[in-house]
């Protein structure tokens, strides 16, 4: 499994790079009021207006400084996720991808496995689970307002 590895409030997080549209820096994004405390705006990537997604703040990190932007695709929708800074691409071998211990996988359904890849744990983040089905709503709903 192919994994697109990055540091948020000093954790290793991976994403399989299926899911990654692309690697942006850090840009200007516009705020959007009413949405949700998540949602840091929106940011014109290429022509196409993607929605930006603090995942600082919804794992309660305190605010960090963002480097780069992870855009994926979550349910067909384009989102935009701030990340400190993206590390690198890794091939782990399935037999090192392991159960996240079930007190945590059991509160978090976005967060259900976890990788050993060279003797360090790296959480791994299902994108299409990230976002509850009112924040995807919300999303839609800013993004059709803004069309």
């Amino acid at each position: 499994m192919q994994l697109l590895t990055f540091i948020l409030g000093g954790v290793k997080y991976g994403i399989p790079i299926s899911s990654v549209q692309s690697i942006e820096e850090r840009v200007q994004v516009v705020g959007i009021p009413k949405t949700l405390p998540y949602v840091k705006g929106i940011m014109n990537l290429h022509g196409s207006i993607i929605p930006i997604y603090s995942l600082a703040e919804k794992f309660g990190y305190p605010a960090q400084d963002i480097e780069n932007i992870v855009v994926t695709d979550v349910n067909g929708m384009s989102i935009g996720f701030e990340v400190t800074r993206v590390e690198e691409i890794l091939e782990v071998e399935n037999n090192h991808v392991l159960p996240m211990p079930r007190m945590i996988s059991s509160s978090e359904t976005f967060m259900t496995e976890v990788a050993n890849y060279d003797k360090k744990l790296i959480v791994l983040l299902n994108v299409d689970e990230l976002l509850e089905e009112g924040e995807q709503n919300n999303i839609k709903k800013m993004l059709e307002e803004k069309e």
